[in-house]
């Protein structure tokens, strides 16, 4: 099996789709020329047979590397070096706002060095004073092209800003540096200061200056979007001439309702949506930056946890939780009860303004077909929104598009193995509800013979976290997950093997060992810390996490795991 899929072999973490290119690239390069292929791909020049043999090579792992989407658009090719360069055109980010503002060094000013020390002092009286001697220094700009007013509006100089602006008018206004940057694109991008900008824009004619574009084709707007300037986006949302970010054939309102989103500018996505009686097909694929945002509703999920830990009264859960998450919990509950009214109406109305999003989204998605949804990677989204916890996103897209549940990756794992995989309980169950009958995921095995049960023995995401009180807390997680899962599955998935020859139980004692050991270790270095309470500590935690109810089988070491169900069930959005 290992040669159906490079991903699967460790060369690249995921096959190649619009959304990974970068890190895809990185990987893959660095297997070619570990390979001794990457000149190949590179030049293109194929003079020998040996050269062919070495670009079939190429272009095959290359290929077994992409998604069946983009395996589709390369399949054609007949050398590795025109499939590369293909796949840097069409996977790329088309759009990139990197910030980046390189300071001005009056010492390197050759020509009015006083005045853009007087400006970059905040020193009103002199830059006024030296102006009045010279008042077409003002427009003078050294290599770099920023002018003062770009050096007021970079150190944030209000009342030096509106002096220069009155005197320099629209001309100064439209100045742009070196990057192409105006002092307004400057104050969105890099200043959360809306009355630079609002002088700026209320000079004579200065609403000319929100359609300016620097050399990477971005608008104030966008910078201040990606920047996650919340007031500033807002203001410059109002602003900004409608031609300009709605234009049919511009592709700023693509990427400013992608930046709004990443930056939880909630409200602004909205109101750009809501301009559209008709959802644009090209707003399609920023459902997978909604997919991924779990953290619109965390806060209610964080007290939903909360009231189920203590509703069970489980000591070593209590004792668990007040030890690993006791700082992060008593400064969210300070922070929650010491918020101002306004400040806490603010949480629910962001969350409100999400759901409003997906609403939007669940009313215009049945006006596309199958194939439009599968080109603009909505069920790609799907799978997204399984791996972070996203149940509102699911519930809303079910809603739109039955078909849409059904979404499967190219491993042939659907939702259900992604919550698996990705232990999410609440997308799991929410699965369990909608589908009506889990009878159809008793004998369902992705690509490489696994069923549910196999990915469930494997660890979990806090496996990486190299801390004992993690590790500790993570193995009970793990042992009651696997418990979980197999109250689920059918009772044949316990004793089925995968194409590697091994049953889940199997694959769970492999993965976890390392676990245990780090479990084991940091809980007898605890009982110790506090010993009025190691004996209770000690003997709580290793019969709560490593002698699972029922004992352990004999014959495997494994933890006979009891029928007990242990779902928590979240509580599921409406969107009628």
């Amino acid at each position: 099996m290992e040669s159906i899929c490079v991903a699967s072999r460790g060369i690249v973490r995921e096959e190649l789709t619009r959304y990974n290119y970068q890190e895809w690239k990185i990987l893959m390069k660095n297997y070619l020329r570990g390979e001794n292929l990457w000149d190949v791909v590179e030049s293109g020049s194929v003079s020998t047979s040996i050269d062919a043999q070495r670009d079939a090579k190429a272009l095959h792992i290359i290929q077994l590397s992409c998604a069946p989407n983009i395996f589709d658009q390369i399949k054609h090719f007949q050398t590795a070096h025109i499939a590369w360069k293909h796949l840097a055109e069409v996977c790329r980010p088309k759009f990139k706002i990197q910030p980046r503002i390189r300071p001005v060094v009056v010492s390197n000013v050759s020509e009015h060095k006083a005045l853009y020390k007087f400006v970059e002092n905040g020193d009103w009286e002199g830059t006024s004073l030296y102006l009045r001697d010279q008042p077409n220094a003002i427009f003078w700009t050294p290599p770099s092209g920023r002018t003062v007013l770009h050096i007021a509006t970079i150190e944030g100089h209000m009342t030096i800003v509106e002096g220069l602006v009155y005197l320099g008018k629209k001309q100064l206004v439209e100045m742009q540096d070196e990057d192409g940057n105006t002092a307004l694109a400057l104050a969105a991008g890099y200043t959360e200061n809306v009355n630079i900008a609002t002088s700026m824009v209320n000079v004579e004619g200065g609403e000319e200056v929100l359609a300016i574009e620097n050399k990477e084709g971005e608008i104030p707007l966008l910078l201040a979007a990606n920047s996650g300037r919340k007031r500033m986006t807002r203001y410059l949302f109002l602003k900004t001439p409608s031609h300009v970010i709605h234009h049919q054939s511009s592709h700023n309102r693509v990427l400013l309702l992608k930046l709004c989103i990443q930056a939880h500018i909630f409200d602004v996505a909205l109101k750009l949506l809501e301009s559209y009686e008709e959802l644009p097909i090209e707003f399609l694929p920023v459902l997978n930056e909604l997919a991924r945002m779990p953290s619109a509703h965390l806060q209610a999920d964080l007290w939903q946890i909360i009231v189920y830990i203590f509703k069970k009264g489980n000591l070593i859960d209590l004792i668990s939780i007040m030890m690993l998450m006791g700082k992060k919990l008593l400064g969210f509950a300070r922070n929650l009860f010491g918020l101002k009214s306004k400040n806490r109406e603010s949480i629910f109305g962001h969350k409100n303004e999400f759901l409003q999003i997906l609403r939007y989204y669940k009313d215009n998605v049945p006006k596309f077909n199958s194939s439009q949804l599968r080109d603009a990677f909505v069920y790609d989204a799907m799978l997204e929104a399984a791996k972070h916890g996203n149940v509102e996103f699911i519930n809303a897209m079910w809603e739109a598009n039955h078909d849409l549940l059904w979404a499967m990756d190219d491993h042939g794992r659907d939702i259900f193995s992604y919550a698996v995989l990705h232990r999410k309980r609440n997308v799991f169950q929410l699965m369990l509800t909608l589908c009506g009958n889990k009878d159809i995921i008793n004998y369902s095995t992705d690509m490489f013979g696994n069923n549910l049960l196999h990915l469930a023995a494997h660890l979990g995401p806090l496996s990486d976290m190299n801390r004992g009180d993690v590790a500790a807390w993570q193995m009970k997680i793990e042992v009651e997950w696997f418990k979980a899962v197999e109250e689920v599955v059918h009772v044949k998935c316990r004793e089925a093997k995968n194409d590697e020859g091994k049953k889940p139980e199997e694959i769970f004692i492999e993965t976890h060992k390392e676990l245990m050991k780090d479990g084991e270790k940091w809980i007898k270095e605890t009982a110790g810390t506090f010993a009025i309470v190691g004996v209770l500590v000690i003997t709580v935690m290793f019969t709560a996490i490593f002698t699972v109810p029922g004992g352990l089988r004999q014959d495997t070491g494994m933890p006979i795991l009891v029928k007990e169900k242990r779902w928590f069930t979240p509580k599921q959005p409406s969107f009628r």
